[in-house]
């Protein structure tokens, strides 16, 4: 669960440093497909790779394995798994084609003004995809990390405790 929610916390704000970046760069025509290219593009792109991908392959994967006989923590997970799959898909359908366009025009222009809306237009929906596919999926994954994993009544009780407790029950 600490692997999990820590992946997803430096996602979060790795994410939003990009978009403050993208969005900054919006209001003037020079710099707008700045972020694409490097120095930033370069290890922007490397990181939020590395951290989707450990998220998608590895850490939900294992959150979900290893948290799902705890039913209050799985029912967070189980929300923050399918929030962060949903985005996933919408992302590799539409802003990952697009960011391999934008990284093929050349940084220093000149850029159409269909290119620079539908730049613009990808940048706000990325706004909308970092609530749902970051800070949705962080926060589920805090919140699922304050559940006690004790949280079932047998887990991890050893079996003369189990028998004792029966034998409680029943007198």
């Amino acid at each position: 669960m600490f692997l999990a929610t820590l992946g997803a916390g430096l996602m979060a704000g790795g994410a939003l440093l990009q978009q403050m970046l993208a969005s900054a760069g919006l209001g003037t025509p020079s710099t707008t497909f700045t972020i694409v290219h490097p120095p930033f593009g370069g290890s922007f792109s490397l990181f939020i790779i590395t951290m989707n991908s450990l998220m998608e392959w590895l850490l939900m994967p294992v959150a979900l394995f290893c948290n799902w006989h705890i039913s209050k923590r799985r029912t967070f997970i189980v929300i923050a798994a399918a929030a962060f799959y949903a985005m996933r898909l919408w992302s590799y359908i539409y802003f990952v084609p697009n960011i391999f366009e934008f990284g093929a025009i050349p940084p220093d222009g000149p850029f159409s003004a269909e290119v620079v809306e539908r730049f613009r237009m990808w940048v706000n929906l990325s706004w909308l995809r970092f609530a749902i596919q970051d800070a949705l999926t962080y926060l589920l994954l805090l919140l699922a990390a304050f559940v006690p994993a004790s949280a079932s009544a047998n887990f991890r009780k050893p079996t003369g405790e189990r028998a004792v407790e029966r034998e409680a029950q029943g007198a």
